[in-house]
């Protein structure tokens, strides 16, 4: 079993540099640092307490948002293109970037890049910076020589995803705000207008319908058991947490989000799109189909589609063709089966994934647009039907009363 050492050494140019290294004996991954050509000055095995000590003290305020790190592809392809050395990129890079965990994570990139290693096996020392599956990315394109391509297609799909995570944020800020407002003025007619109103009907004598002595029995629960209904509802929040840890039941809820319509749909789409995207760089970078497989299951954040993922690569390393095996799931629509089986036969895989690309870019802002058009009138209509049933609630006695004593 691998373990962890930290080192420090020096490298060709006579700096100390330090890191850590993989190996499963202290010999072993000494041997690894004089590969690259570093003469070890003190090398010792990561403890766990060390481990703990630089969780606890080494936290980074701020995370890597989709925004700069699609920056940084875009910068880093521009650069690369204009001829620029890889080591004076990410200097110049690090320099401009605002996060400053990232930046210095940049810069320790170059670094080891210094110490002798390639681009790709220097970002993975930074996981909380560049994702494993840029990292993948990346080390295709030094293999195939295509790093400005890889670099230029990471950056578009990086800001494919900031822009459409923009455009769900923008179309779901006013329906949650109106959402929270509407819910405010459901707990001030339920704890504060109706027992108001409850006093005058209990002075007065006067006969309730069904409605108003529920709403009268929902407002006296709210306002003496509160205690109570907080903590139920956290342990129901807990509880559910604890089902979401059981893999059939996370499976089951993440299927039944991705038929949720509206946003279970959307989001669906955005992982369709983010499949035809990533899969098509792959195989367009040489990568092999089966490589290419193992790697695409981190690309879903849903689990349901995780799992159909590996059950696909299964599929496909037991004989059976990308195509079918996709058809076989309901993950994946007809049209993705059909166009992904024309590709298979003409030898366009990677151009027809493109294809599949643009089309469920298209159909993600047409999903949008609709969220954005129809979510605000189901708003109102639900919370507004249920203010008007609260205030016809209270309105029906007291109109009975007017009509008892206007006949008198």
């Amino acid at each position: 079993m691998e373990k962890q050492y930290i080192y420090k050494a020096k490298d060709r140019q006579g700096e100390t540099v330090s890191g850590m290294v993989n190996g499963q004996t202290l010999r072993e991954a000494a041997l690894v640092l004089q590969t690259q050509n570093l003469i070890v000055l003190e090398i010792k095995e990561k403890k766990k307490s060390e481990e703990f000590l630089k969780k606890e003290f080494n936290i980074r305020i701020r995370s890597v948002t989709g925004d700069a790190f699609s920056r940084f592809c875009r910068q880093f392809y521009i650069m690369l293109k204009a001829g620029i050395p890889i080591l004076k990129c990410l200097e110049l890079i690090s320099a401009e970037t605002e996060n400053k965990g990232f930046a210095e994570d940049i810069f320790g990139v170059g670094r080891r890049i210094q110490s002798g290693a390639s681009l790709s096996q220097a970002m993975t020392a930074y996981p909380k910076s560049f994702p494993s599956l840029f990292i993948f990315m990346v080390a295709a394109g030094e293999m195939s020589g295509n790093l400005n391509v890889i670099l230029f297609k990471l950056a578009e799909h990086y800001e494919t995803e900031e822009k459409n995570r923009r455009q769900l944020q923008q179309t779901l800020f006013y329906p949650m705000i109106l959402s929270i407002v509407f819910v405010l003025v459901l707990i001030f007619l339920i704890t504060t207008v109706l027992p108001t109103f409850a006093e005058m009907f209990v002075v007065m004598n006067v006969e309730l319908p069904q409605s108003t002595r529920l709403l009268m029995e929902l407002s006296h629960g709210l306002s003496t058991g509160w205690p109570m209904i907080i903590l139920t509802l956290t342990a129901l929040v807990a509880g559910f947490v604890f089902l979401m840890e059981i893999e059939s039941v996370a499976n089951l809820k993440d299927w039944l989000k991705m038929k949720t319509p509206l946003i279970g749909i959307l989001d669906h789409k955005r992982s369709l799109a983010r499949i035809a995207t990533i899969l098509g760089m792959f195989l367009g970078s040489g990568v092999d189909l089966l490589v290419a497989l193992n790697h695409l299951e981190g690309v879903a954040d849903n689990r349901y589609i995780k799992r159909e993922l590996r059950v696909l690569r299964e599929k496909v390393v037991s004989g059976t063709s990308l195509s079918h095996g996709m058809a076989e799931s309901q993950v994946f629509p007809s049209l993705f089966c059909q166009l992904v089986a024309i590709g298979e036969v003409s030898g366009s895989l990677p151009e027809v994934l493109d294809t599949l690309n643009l089309i469920y870019a298209d159909e993600i802002r047409t999903r949008i647009q609709l969220l954005h058009t129809s979510l605000e009138p189901l708003i109102l209509l639900i919370f507004g039907g249920l203010v008007l049933c609260i205030l016809a609630a209270i309105m029906l006695p007291v109109l009975d009363l007017y009509s008892v004593y206007s006949s008198m």
